[in-house]
């Protein structure tokens, strides 16, 4: 099973009726790929959020990090006991896939509602603007007219209670809200205005975004004036980043790549410490991640070389980081 196979049948892991070798194999894969054990993660949350307050997620249905991939989903007795929560689950699961898919597709820019920025000290008027692209409108409607999510470009100025960021990420965790909720507000440079409206304006032409939580309301204000970010805001990416070349996939790994990353910089050639990466994939390709590290001015790339790699994979990865804006690197051979 690869990760778009995944992606395709998650949600089924939360019918009672799911199919046992299909379960068997998203096991196997999620034990073995950080990114769609993330996006499993991402899944549950969502549906968490759509879930009435009276039908929490139970612990068996949720994966830890150091729990065995065996517990996706609860067995025997115990998943007769749930069945009564599976319909429900089941319904949720597959609206939060269907809507996160969409959005995925969409090829939308980025992150956390309350993501943390490095607080780091530059100046943002001097850094890597990302390209802008038709991201589609600044709220996105579900197909049922229920939900929404409020979505801005990458290079958009992102001011929270607490926070203060330029967003830089490809793909990021949105927070859905109910549109008939009463809990959210939304505003288009600091008026008032109706969430069918927005959802019609492009996401694109957004160059801010405040939110403001007050005695739990949220209020969610789209700016498409210029603004002028101060200099002490970055973007919310990590400017670390180690690349691990394998030359020739490993022969226990279940997903095949030759090429690994981790944020931060590590010295270990184990590609096991490392997560799945891609020259070609749409949603975890290295490509993507020498683009966001590139935003940051300050950034810094190691390339851990494992023996036996080839000049030309080598090369090749130069190459996208030439062609993405890496400057800042090492390569570091294995002995």
């Amino acid at each position: 099973m690869d990760c778009n196979e995944f992606r395709n049948v998650v949600a089924d892991l939360f019918d009672k009726d799911v199919d046992p070798r299909i379960k068997t194999e998203c096991e196997k894969h999620i034990s073995q790929c950080a990114e769609c054990r993330a996006y499993y993660e991402d899944l549950l949350s969502t549906a968490e959020l759509l879930r009435p307050k009276h039908s929490p997620v139970s612990k068996s249905e949720r994966i830890k990090p150091n729990d065995s991939p065996t517990t996706l989903l609860p067995s025997g007795q115990a998943q007769a006991e749930h069945s009564s929560l599976f319909t429900l689950n089941s319904s949720l699961y597959k609206i939060a896939a269907s809507f996160i898919g969409i959005i995925m597709l969409s090829g939308i820019a980025v992150a956390a509602y309350r993501a943390i920025s490095p607080k780091q000290t530059a100046d943002a008027t001097e850094q890597k603007k990302p390209e802008k692209k038709d991201i589609g409108a600044m709220i996105k409607i579900s197909d049922n007219g229920k939900l929404f999510v409020a979505d801005w470009p990458r290079g958009a100025w992102i001011v929270t209670d607490d926070d203060s960021y330029i967003e830089g990420r490809s793909h990021r965790a949105y927070n859905f809200y109910w549109v008939d909720g009463g809990d959210v507000s939304v505003k288009l440079n600091g008026v008032a205005s109706d969430i069918h409206q927005l959802a019609e304006k492009p996401a694109s032409s957004v160059t801010k975004v405040e939110m403001h939580d007050k005695d739990r309301h949220l209020t969610i204000d789209f700016i498409t004036a210029p603004v002028r970010i101060p200099a002490s805001v970055q973007y919310n990416i990590k400017p670390e980043l180690t690349i691990l070349l394998t030359g020739t996939p490993p022969k226990d790994a279940k997903i095949k790549s030759s090429v690994y990353i981790k944020e931060g910089i590590h010295n270990s050639f184990d590609w096991k410490q490392y997560s799945y990466s891609s020259w070609t994939a749409k949603d975890s390709n290295i490509n993507m991640r020498l683009e966001e590290v590139a935003l940051r001015k300050d950034h810094y790339v190691q390339i851990n070389v494992c023996k036996g790699v080839s000049q030309e994979q080598i090369n090749r990865l130069k190459k996208l980081m030439q062609e993405n804006g890496v400057t800042n690197y090492k390569l570091v051979q294995q002995q």
